[in-house]
């Protein structure tokens, strides 16, 4: 197993089961969005080949899947409390095109249709960093390569206005050795490990998310998300909630290094 550790930073970002319109954003980003934003910085180094943009993230998204064990490994770093704040976004629309232009029949009429613009309320997660792994199986070294350029690439991790910068990314071994749980989990692969960790006499904290395991890229089939256990806890300072990681988590079997710091990573099968 090789995992691809990619450090991010941000201002801000929003990620939902939909990029777009009125939303709640998620604590933490979801596998779909983090294979997406791998899958984009791969058709940025190849280029489209004149396919529909559709048709050329389907493709990657499969080469993506055949060698990806998990990429729903997310971990807030350094330990910056995450908060959300919703608040009102207002798009220029310039550059659609003007659908019926026999009704522009005044200079008023073309001023407006050139300056369309709409407003909506959105929710962002501020935050300073965050720490994502893909974790992947019998890579090439020029996979290897490939897929670490890609993930350089990365600038925008869910809607458009989430600009992300790379601050750092790198090919880490997870090692044998024990340590708390530092990114989230499908919660029916954890369950029995908080369980136990209850029936010890250890305490834990359980927070869930519902999220969506890849991108549908407008397909009509049926949308496969997942519960997932986020081992963040919810905080509040006056008015203001927030979210960080919690000690009061279960402890798994391997680990990774990042920056000095063990950090606990559910691999599959372990």
């Amino acid at each position: 197993m090789d995992v691809l550790l990619v450090r991010l930073r941000f201002p801000f970002y929003s990620v939902a089961r939909r990029s777009f319109q009125v939303r709640a954003s998620l604590i933490l980003p979801s596998p779909s969005a983090l294979k997406g934003a791998l899958a984009k910085g791969i058709v940025l180094l190849r280029g489209s080949s004149g396919e529909s943009l559709d048709e050329v993230a389907k493709k990657v998204l499969g080469e993506i899947d055949e060698k990806l064990v998990d990429a729903r490994a997310v971990g807030v770093a350094p330990l910056s409390p995450l908060v959300k704040t919703a608040f009102l976004l207002k798009r220029l629309r310039n550059l659609e095109p003007v659908k019926d232009k026999k009704k522009l029949k005044t200079k008023d009429d073309w001023e407006r249709a050139m300056t369309k613009s709409d407003a909506m309320r959105r929710e962002y997660v501020f935050t300073r960093e965050l720490l994502v792994a893909y974790t992947f199986r019998d890579l090439s070294e020029e996979e290897k390569e490939l897929y670490l350029k890609a993930a350089m690439l990365i600038d925008v991790l869910g809607d458009t206005e989430s600009l992300a910068t790379v601050v750092w990314a790198g090919f880490a071994r997870p090692e044998n050795r024990g340590a708390p749980l530092a990114f989230y989990v499908p919660y029916g692969e954890v369950s029995k490990l908080l369980s136990r960790k209850v029936r010890d006499g250890g305490a834990v904290k359980v927070f869930t998310e519902k999220m969506l395991v890849s991108p549908d890229y407008g397909s009509r089939r049926e949308k496969t998300e997942e519960t997932f256990y986020v081992p963040l806890e919810e905080r509040r300072k006056r008015r203001v909630v927030y979210y960080q990681r919690t000690p009061k988590v279960p402890e798994v079997e391997r680990s990774i290094e990042a920056d000095g710091e063990v950090l606990g990573i559910w691999v599959p099968g372990n």
